[in-house]
């Protein structure tokens, strides 16, 4: 069986962090339009690499398989200063944000940040890090590739004093690994995404270090 490699992030791995970001998040089902869902992905892999000062990817067989990233409060460590830009000109991109499904997608986005920031209102403080992304493709679950990337990402935590962190998840996800893993749900919402026609529940996760 082929081994598997823990490294750092780098910047050659982020096309294919953007394919699991499409296919975990259920971009790739909801966005028909490819320049705009490769604008989607880009802009979601730079605000979670921007907001990280750690990072943990697996590889099997030079191909990359999962990746963690995280933020200690205290650690003003930047993992890229930046992403590439984007591909598309300005203009092509204006007129993408125009049309009537993309400004949907766009509005719905928008609705789960906004329940981030409900869900976890009066409770920021009490944390001291976070879990920024966390993804393992489908087909490498089961191999203890997700635990092994929470341990990395834990041992980091505790080298800068973390006692809590805090995750955002929903049930697009696979958010149960959590409950496994002896996080606590801390809370929750419900809310409809119209170009799916389906409900969506957002939840907060909260891990403690003792």
């Amino acid at each position: 069986m082929s081994k598997i490699l823990y490294r750092e992030l780098t910047k050659k791995d982020y096309n294919t962090i953007k394919n699991l970001i499409g296919e975990a998040f259920g971009f790739n089902e909801f966005i028909k339009d490819k320049i705009f869902l490769d604008s989607v992905l880009t802009s979601y892999l730079q605000d979670c690499v921007l907001e990280s000062s750690f990072s943990k990817v697996a590889e099997k067989d030079n191909k990359l398989i999962g990746v963690i990233l995280g933020k200690a409060n205290k650690d003003n460590t930047k993992l890229i200063e930046e992403i590439n830009p984007l591909s598309t000109n300005t203009n092509e991109l204006e007129s993408i944000m125009e049309v009537k499904e993309n400004k949907t997608v766009i509005n719905e986005l928008l609705q789960i940040k906004d329940t981030y920031n409900e869900i976890i209102e009066g409770r920021k403080d009490d944390f001291q890090g976070c879990i920024q992304l966390f993804i393992v493709s489908k087909e490498s679950r089961g191999l203890g590739i997700g635990k092994t990337l929470i341990s990395f990402l834990f041992n980091y935590m505790r080298s800068m004093d973390v006692q809590s962190i805090y995750l955002y998840t929903d049930t697009r996800c696979n958010y149960k690994f959590y409950d496994s893993q002896n996080f606590k749900r801390l809370n929750e919402k419900e809310i409809y995404f119209n170009s799916l026609k389906e409900k969506l529940n957002v939840f907060l996760y909260g891990y403690e270090f003792h």
